[in-house]
């Protein structure tokens, strides 16, 4: 008990310091962390990219889909049904629609577990992964919005049978406001390999 009441202590104050900057510092750090993240060759080496859609105040991942449709990267989104997320393909901005919490979704049919089983017998693809979340600490753990969402999926691609078909890299996507120098965490919370801020990869 203490433990979640300590998350939501640390959640609500991360939030609140990233409601607290303003559209333009939204958009002037939106895009130097994407900057650091399309010159990292994590992305260069991807041939896919699963990425969050952005909502209200969070790192702005439209300049990232804009990139990687112009560098061809095969691109995800998450789509949430009931308890459970999958990433359904995205071939433009255009198929995105009002879905979970007024959050963008895809539309389309097309799964990445779908996509990347193809791969199985052949040469695994790198996959880079952008994931959102509330606060980080230095030592990469995350505090999420509460629903466990990305810890479920992403703990199937990095202990399941999906994380043999393919090189995954998960990145998280974050704000300088929202990192502390050590934040609560639980031994099922899924770490990111690197955060990336606007002025400093982690």
């Amino acid at each position: 008990m203490d433990e979640a009441i300590n998350k939501k202590r640390f959640r609500k104050e991360a939030l609140q310091k990233r409601d607290r900057l303003t559209a333009k510092e939204r958009e002037a750090y939106s895009e130097a962390i994407v900057k650091r993240l399309v010159s990292l060759p994590d992305y260069g080496q991807a041939k896919a990219v699963l990425t969050y859609i952005s909502y209200l105040s969070e790192v702005d991942t439209f300049p990232l889909l804009e990139r990687a449709f112009f560098d061809k990267k095969v691109v995800f989104a998450p789509r949430v049904s009931g308890r459970e997320m999958e990433f359904i393909k995205l071939n433009g901005a255009q198929e995105l629609a009002l879905g979970y919490r007024g959050i963008l979704e895809p539309e389309g049919i097309k799964t990445y577990t779908d996509w990347v089983s193809r791969y199985a017998e052949e040469e695994k693809p790198r996959i880079l992964i952008c994931m959102p979340g509330a606060a980080f600490d230095r030592r990469r753990h995350r505090i999420g919005y509460g629903g466990g969402f990305y810890d479920r999926y992403l703990s199937g691609l990095k202990y399941g049978t999906e994380r043999k078909d393919a090189q995954v890299t998960i990145v998280a996507l974050s704000y300088a406001c929202q990192i502390f120098a050590e934040i609560p965490w639980e031994i099922h919370d899924i770490c990111p390999e690197r955060i990336i801020t606007e002025t400093e990869i982690i």
